[in-house]
């Protein structure tokens, strides 16, 4: 069993390791942190901070995902208590007072835990719910009349979450008439330490290492069993969790899809198969694991027939859009309906046709580990040029060279137009050119450097370096 605690400010690494020794510890969590993990049945994730206004917030299906594997998710202090708060029926568990009164109502907004840190999770401001027990508790103290602490509150929560401090609250409060109850209380915090986020992420700390919260019960997974999952849960499991490992680095499944859209030349023929039999799958056509391209063409061609769709009955404009000049004037009708057909599936999660995972793309993939080698390689390009200058990154890169560089690769005659171009890229499965041109961005300085000697061969190895050519 691993446990996975994602910390920041509110509580540092070094304490997480040493209330729960073995821990594996992360920085606050983010969209796709979570399924890069790779956490299975039995392992426990406890989210105590996460990113959100830098970066995009970890979703809420990103937890059901795991909850749904058997990982134990345990929320508590900051996002965790957010996200605790809002899953709660569905399996998450939350721990501590600020959980509880997210969930009761107390608490309704999410910048009540928000604050402002450097790059290492030092806090730069103070957290609202902190100002507010802080108060409370002076109040309950005899220092603060009631109504003193509740328009200190006020106060606070109309300071951005960014500008938060003691000091800042007290400037503020002195221009509305309460610096001598905002004195009364500075003065009680000093000597009476106040942080309701580290008192409920130790809680769940101990726990966690005691053996976790009572279980939810079981109406809690009634869920898992509902089509829950829609596209974008698909289309981040492809794009974050590994779907291999080279040099010692985890690559996405979807990177190696990219990658062999763009560079394995076999890749071409088997999507069109893959489509074609999922047409035919559908559709009820006895197509199961077809190995004759031939078969499942005719195949998907008599359900095509029985919906109706023909090129026959397509316009002019919708020809074009999808086939070539050359295409429209000399394909045989069957064979300019194939084409269309699969150059209309695209990546969408909704269908199956696209994969997830190295499993369910089965025949589609060529070799997996020599992809992965390839992708491992050009990210480490990637890396070790944006170390040496940050403004020189793949963002940066040229969209002519490499709309040049895959229109050499894909073998297309030069200075061919649009339509040749968004032909090519749709048979790769891309929406279109302009789309693949951005995809390549991250393989582009690597590959631009290599030879390639065989059909699936590796574009550069682990570590290696070659000077890129133009």
């Amino acid at each position: 069993m691993t446990v996975h605690v994602f910390s920041g400010p509110t509580v540092p690494a070094v304490r997480v390791r040493e209330v729960v020794p073995g821990a594996v510890t992360h920085p606050p969590v983010r969209h796709g942190d979570l399924m890069r993990l790779g956490a299975g049945p039995g392992d426990t994730v406890l989210i105590i901070d996460g990113l959100w206004h830098q970066s995009a917030p970890v979703r809420h299906k990103e937890i059901l995902a795991l909850l749904a594997d058997g990982v134990a998710v345990v929320g508590a202090a900051s996002m965790g208590a957010l996200r605790a708060a809002e899953l709660a029926p569905y399996g998450m568990v939350g721990v501590g007072r600020i959980f509880e009164d997210f969930r009761g109502g107390a608490l309704d907004a999410d910048d009540e835990v928000a604050v402002l840190h450097t790059d290492d999770g030092r806090p730069l401001s103070e957290a609202l719910v902190n100002l507010r027990a802080a108060l409370t508790r002076a109040a309950a103290d005899g220092q603060l009349e009631d109504i003193e602490a509740v328009r200190l509150a006020d106060l606070a929560r109309s300071l951005p979450y960014t500008s938060r401090s003691w000091t800042a609250l007290g400037r503020l409060a002195a221009g509305e008439g309460l610096g001598p109850a905002f004195s009364r209380a500075d003065t009680w915090r000093r000597t009476h330490p106040c942080d309701a986020k580290r008192e409920d992420a130790e809680r769940a700390l101990a726990l966690v290492t005691a053996g976790l919260p009572p279980a939810p019960g079981a109406r809690a997974w009634a869920w898992a069993g509902e089509p829950w999952q829609t596209s974008f849960v698909r289309y981040w499991q492809a794009a974050f969790r590994p779907g291999a490992v080279a040099c010692g680095q985890p690559v996405s499944f979807l990177a190696l899809l990219h990658h062999q859209q763009l560079y394995d030349p076999g890749f071409r023929s088997r999507w069109r198969t893959r489509v074609l039999a999922a047409i035919a799958r559908e559709t009820g056509d006895d197509v199961c694991r077809p190995v004759r391209s031939e078969a499942v063409e005719r195949s998907a061609l008599r359900c095509a027939a029985a919906a109706g769709v023909e090129v026959a009955g397509m316009s002019g404009v919708q020809l074009a859009h999808w086939l070539t000049e050359e295409e429209v004037s000399q394909l045989p009708p069957e064979e300019a309906l194939v084409r269309v057909v699969v150059r209309s599936a695209r990546l969408d999660g909704a269908w199956t046709v696209w994969p997830a995972t190295v499993i369910e793309a089965g025949d589609l993939l060529g070799s997996v580990p020599l992809a992965a080698e390839a992708v491992a390689a050009a990210f480490a390009v990637n890396a070790e040029i944006e170390a040496a200058d940050p403004h020189h990154t793949t963002a940066h890169l040229s969209a002519e060279r490499i709309a040049a560089h895959l229109a050499q690769r894909w073998g297309l005659p030069e200075e061919c137009g649009r339509a040749v171009l968004d032909a090519a890229a749709r048979d790769r499965a891309f929406r279109d050119f302009a789309g693949a041109v951005e995809v390549a961005r991250a393989f582009y300085l690597s590959a631009r450097a290599v030879v390639v000697t065989a059909p699936s061969a590796s574009l550069v190895a682990c570590g290696a370096r070659q000077s890129p050519r133009t």
